[in-house]
């Protein structure tokens, strides 16, 4: 018998469905290579039938071949290969046969079947990368509101501030909010020497949606995106500042370094790249699948297997409090709109650094190199890191970013000022495990 064969026979004791709400009825069934069983959902309990005739019974089937069960058991899998959400959006031909709705419904059980699978198979694996310190009593982030208009809408806006000299503003990802930057604006050896803006988009966090949120389809364009963030600057004043964006952020951090780059001391772009049409998927607001609990099971696969499991979770409650069609509002800017103007883009007016961490599926490594190309910014890969640098992972973040702050601030000489590829440069990406 085979180590998948006994890890199938020992689910039943070894899967926990706690946290997931209790939902109607479904038959999910799995095919991992020549295995095949079925799990049945009742009232929030699972029943496992390992035949495999039951599977033509099943409202949805997830199939997996021999080689990509192997790569998702490898230590570590390669990218895209880190979670059954992970493969769905990575594997070539999909890993869904079947009612794909019922699918996104029931994906976070997906998600807790492979992994436990996986655990009882080869081991479960901890986190290997440390926890964040932990911060003293009272935290040294103020907050506040910002009223403003942007394109002619009045706006209600939150920010939050931490630390002295040098600014920098920082852009949350799509369906989140500022809390992303918390591990940056308590650090008290960097906010010593820079000052942290971070805020929340309108729609997310704790800055207002309009007051007919209910009957309005969000969706960010490019234009309102980028006049939102200068607002943000003149409102608080910030002269020079060095522009920290992730994800969507990321994205429109190269937009800006290219289009208003003068009015910045240098960007980062974390995970940004060009636009990523697969982004956008109906399930992130569908009235028949908890988006909520979908965009957790989304975006978790971004995350990297090294990271922390606190940050990590922060991170994933995060996704789990956006409002309703937010995100995917969020992706219509980064699948959509903004890969319209990226192909018009010059190179960065400020000083341009491109990070890249190697297991992010949604702007990868070569993505980012891309961008780093085109608008004549340093590519920065972040080995072992995922999607949420900063938020996911903030130990090993500080370390790649610390040197970038104090090069981006350092005083310019004639070598720093010119705008070349010579001067600015960017180095190729480590060998990645590719989709198959």
């Amino acid at each position: 018998m085979g180590a998948l064969t006994k890890a199938i026979d020992g689910l039943a004791e070894a899967l926990s469905l706690a946290g997931l709400p209790t939902t109607g009825s479904c038959s999910i069934g799995f095919e991992i290579g020549e295995d095949a069983f079925r799990i049945s959902i009742v009232g929030g309990f699972a029943e496992i039938q390992t035949a495999a005739e039951g599977l033509s019974e099943a409202d949805f089937v997830y199939m997996l071949s021999d080689s990509s069960w192997a790569k998702f058991c490898s230590d570590p899998p390669p990218r895209g290969y880190t979670t059954a959400q992970a493969m769905c959006a990575t594997v070539e031909g999909g890993c869904v046969r079947g009612n794909r709705t019922a699918w996104a419904t029931y994906a976070p059980v997906v998600d807790r079947v492979l992994g436990a699978l996986r655990g009882l198979a080869c081991g479960f694996r901890p986190a290997s990368n440390p926890d964040p310190p932990l911060g003293g009593a009272r935290s040294p982030i103020t907050g506040g509101y910002l009223n403003t208009e942007i394109r002619g809408i009045a706006q209600r806006i939150y920010y939050e501030v931490s630390g002295q000299g040098q600014p920098v503003l920082c852009l949350h990802t799509a369906g989140a909010d500022s809390r992303q930057f918390r591990y940056l604006l308590e650090d008290t050896r960097l906010i010593a020497q820079y000052r942290f803006i971070a805020f929340d988009m309108p729609w997310h966090g704790r800055s207002d949606p309009p007051d007919d949120w209910a009957t309005t389809d969000y969706q960010l364009d490019t234009q309102t995106y980028s006049e939102t963030i200068l607002a943000v600057m003149d409102e608080l004043g910030l002269q020079d500042p060095i522009l920290i964006g992730c994800s969507m952020g990321g994205a429109i951090a190269l937009y800006m370094a290219s289009t208003y780059g003068e009015r910045f001391k240098g960007v980062c772009a974390l995970e940004g790249g060009l636009g990523n049409p697969g982004r956008f998927v109906p399930w992130t607001n569908h009235l028949e699948v908890d988006h909520s609990h979908f965009l957790t099971s989304w975006v978790g696969g971004l995350i990297s297997p090294n990271s922390p499991t606190g940050p990590r979770n922060q991170t994933l409650w995060g996704y789990a409090q956006s409002g309703p069609g937010v995100y995917q509002g969020d992706t219509y800017f980064y699948s959509n709109d903004f890969p319209k103007y990226a192909d018009l883009l010059g190179p960065a007016k400020c000083p341009l650094w491109v990070f890249s961490g190697e297991f992010d599926y949604s702007a990868t490594t070569e993505m980012s190199m891309e961008a780093a190309k085109k608008l004549g910014g340093k590519l920065l890969v972040m080995a072992g890191g995922g999607h949420f640098p900063m938020s996911e992972d903030p130990v090993t973040f500080r370390n790649y970013l610390v040197p970038v702050l104090e090069e981006i601030s350092a005083p310019p000489t004639a070598a720093t000022s010119r705008r070349s590829d010579d001067a600015l440069g960017y180095v190729e990406p480590p060998s990645l495990g590719q989709p198959n």
